[in-house]
Parts: structure tokens; C-alpha cells; sequence
């Protein structure tokens, strides 16, 4: 509050609320004390450590819980709302020609009947995972790209400077590294891609031993790209379902855990967790965009040492007599 406000100057019991400005363009905040025991109350939060830093230049009073401004509740609840009543009209499977692989080209097409099998197998559908199998032969006409992977990249690192708050992110993948053009050539020979992206002021949180040591941005982002294609929906849908879910990302063999929290999609856990802030930035059905709010860590491994003790052998005598 732009307003110097002490203890001792805080609104009687039997004077009700009393009304201050915030730094906040819309905010207010009630000032009162609680019938009975005579706590101050800011809003609902009680005050537990009054004037607990005094300056001349101002003072603090340390409250009980955080204060969530009430558009910030509105819109989370506008979101929410959004999601769970979003629905799809069910329609008629389209009919495939096995022969082709490819969609018959009638205008009108049946509706495929409850129970029954798919005309194609399940993998004709999913993408192309990764493999170790050799890359393809080039034809006549160069390689055998089915996606132009690197036109994919830069469409997605266009669509998040446009966005606002991910120009380290972006910078880190094109001028830092050359994560970008891994990206496209991975993009290109058939893998999706999730990326995780930590907004501006996660990756400003990073120290400068974070980022010193060699290879150290590559390691970073490679903790943050699932080879599965993920979108805010599916992933929430998961961790509803299943309570936590572990992602393979491309810094193997480390996985990143996701769970359910506060109606979003938490990941990591601890010090070292980010909730996904800007949901589906960029999707494309090759390469998703998920924006969260801090840099992921895989856990370090062994940070925890066993303590062993001292083992006391004990020798049992042996049956029988020697000579």
C-alpha cells in the first residue's frame, strides 16, 4: 500500500472495514479488526507479526496466507470453466481404403459401428517414434523428408517471440545453441516434440554457475523436450487419472515427473517444480509449445549416502572333529 499504516493505527473493532489503495491498478484492500479476540485483518489473512520490519521509508506486517486479487481468482475460474465445458460433436469415423493408407474420397461417409475394429492398425495413426534404424535412403529428388521440419522450428520460435515474456527461451534455442536446427532435423525425419518453456522470469532466476559450466544451456533445454506430443489437455487428462506421470525427455536418462495441482499441470517437485502457466502456445500436431513458470532440474543423483555401520562377523563353528 502506498499509505504508511502501524499497528497502532489500524481501524477499531466497531468502526467495520476500512478501504487503501494498492500498488495494483484495480486492487483494494480492508483494513478491520475481528470481533471478540480484536485481530487485524487484512481482507481475511490475520496479521501475525505486526510491524515486524519498521524504516523510516515504510514498514512490513507479516500476514498468515497470500492474497490472490480477485481477477486473478475471476480468470483462472473463466479458464477452468472453459476447459471442462469444452466438448467435440461426435461424428462418423472416416473410412480409410487399406490399399492406399488414405481417405476414401466420397463426400459422404459412414459412420462406423460401435465395437468394431479399425480398418487400419493403431500404427498407421501414431507418428513415428525414435528408432535406431538408419535414415532413408535419398531418392532423385534429395531426402525423403515427409515434414519440413526446420519451416516447423522457425514458425514455433516466430510464434513465441510474438507471444511475449519467452525471448530468452527463444534466444537460448537459435543463437545460444544450435538447438533449433536439431530440432528441425528431428522434426524432419518424423519424431514430435514437447517443449516445455520457461517464461522470462524463470530463466532470469538462473545464476551464473547455472550457466557456466560447459554445455550447460544444451543440458538445460534437453530437459525440457518430451519426444511425445503433448498438449495441455492430454496432459492434464493424464495426470487426473493416473496422479503423477513420469516424461521421458531427451537428457536420458532423466525423466520429468507431472502431476495434478490447483486445477494445472505441476512438474518437478519441491524447490525445483514449475506449473504450466501459458497452456498450447504453439501446436502444430508435430511440435507442441507448453509454457511454465520456472527451469526444471532433474533430481541428482546420489545426494543421498547411505550410512554404514560396522558389521560384526560372527563364525559359527564348523560340525564335525579334525584330526
Amino acid at each position: 500500500m502506498p499509505t504508511r499504516v502501524g499497528s497502532n493505527q489500524w481501524p477499531e473493532e466497531n468502526s467495520g472495514r476500512v478501504k487503501h489503495l494498492t500498488l495494483g491498478s484495480d486492487q483494494v484492500l480492508h483494513l478491520s479488526k475481528a470481533k471478540g479476540n480484536g485481530k487485524r485483518l487484512v481482507n481475511s489473512a490475520v496479521i501475525t507479526r505486526p510491524d515486524d520490519l519498521t524504516r523510516p521509508d515504510g514498514l512490513i506486517h507479516g500476514i498468515e496466507r497470500l492474497l490472490i486479487p480477485r481477477s486473478v481468482q475471476e480468470d483462472f475460474n473463466r479458464r477452468r470453466n472453459l476447459r471442462s465445458i469444452s466438448a467435440v460433436l461426435p461424428e462418423g469415423a472416416p473410412e480409410v481404403d487399406p490399399r492406399t493408407n488414405r481417405l476414401k474420397k466420397s463426400a459422404a461417409t459412414a459412420a462406423v459401428p460401435a465395437g468394431s475394429p479399425p480398418v487400419l492398425p493403431i500404427q498407421s495413426a501414431m507418428a513415428p517414434g525414435p528408432s535406431l534404424a538408419p535414415a532413408p535412403a535419398p531418392g532423385p529428388g534429395g531426402p525423403r523428408h515427409h515434414f519440413n521440419g526446420e519451416a516447423q522450428v522457425k514458425d514455433f520460435i516466430h510464434t513465441l517471440l510474438h507471444y511475449g515474456g519467452y525471448n530468452e527461451m527463444a534466444d537460448i534455442l537459435v543463437n545460444l545453441t544450435s538447438l533449433a536446427t536439431e530440432m528441425g532435423r528431428l522434426v524432419s525425419e518424423g519424431y514430435v516434440l514437447t517443449v516445455l518453456a520457461p517464461n522470462d522470469e524463470a530463466m532470469a532466476k538462473l545464476t551464473t554457475d547455472q550457466l557456466s559450466e560447459p554445455g550447460a544451456p544444451e543440458q538445460i533445454v534437453y530437459y525440457h523436450i518430451i519426444p511425445e506430443y503433448q498438449t495441455e489437455e492430454s496432459m492434464y487428462n493424464s495426470v487426473r487419472r493416473f496422479g503423477k506421470v513420469n516424461y521421458e525427455t531427451l537428457r536420458f536418462p532423466h525423466k520429468v515427473a507431472a502431476k495434478e495441482a490447483d486445477g494445472s499441470v505441476k512438474f518437478g517437485s519441491g524447490d525445483r517444480s514449475a506449473y504450466l502457466f501459458d497452456p498450447d502456445i504453439y501446436t502444430d500436431g508435430r511440435i507442441s509449445v507448453q509454457g511454465i513458470d520456472g527451469v526444471l532440474f532433474p533430481e541428482e543423483e546420489g545426494t543421498v549416502k547411505k550410512q554404514t555401520s560396522p558389521v560384526k562377523k560372527v563364525v559359527q563353528p564348523r560340525r564335525g572333529t579334525f584330526n
